[in-house]
């Protein structure tokens, strides 16, 4: 996959707006949710839609395969959702689970993450190839 330097630029700008709907979505559940909970929805919610994109992507172009993926795809997926989604907050958020002696809620969280987000792409691939 070759990405120009205009790509690259879109790509920067789509991943600060993913950014910024983060952080909105942060603070909207930030109410009802433990932050390392509104990370763990937002990263859930960002697999599903990866997950569907990646499959609507494919079956846009299904004889190119995935090394000529869309550049729509690779602004949605590497732009904006690379910046919804964030492995670095969720480490650190684990991390203080953990140093606040929260270990159980710390385990459950990541263990949960690296088990449900997978889960969820692979659920979006689904339903995106079974809708096209």
């Amino acid at each position: 996959m070759t990405i120009t330097l205009s790509d690259f630029l879109l790509i920067c700008l789509a991943g600060g707006l993913g950014s910024m709907l983060r952080a909105s979505m942060t603070s909207l559940l930030s109410h009802r949710l433990h932050p390392a909970g509104t990370i763990f929805v937002i990263n859930a919610l960002g697999s599903l839609l990866i997950g569907f994109a990646f499959g609507f992507a494919l079956g846009l172009a299904p004889s190119t395969g995935a090394a000529d993926l869309p550049k729509a795809f690779i602004l949605f997926g590497m732009g904006l959702l690379g910046g919804f989604t964030t492995v670095s907050t969720f480490a650190l958020q684990v991390h203080e689970l953990w140093l606040a002696g929260r270990g159980r809620a710390a385990l459950i969280t990541a263990g949960g993450s690296v088990l449900l987000c997978p889960l969820m792409a692979a659920l979006g691939l689904i339903l995106a190839l079974g809708a096209g």
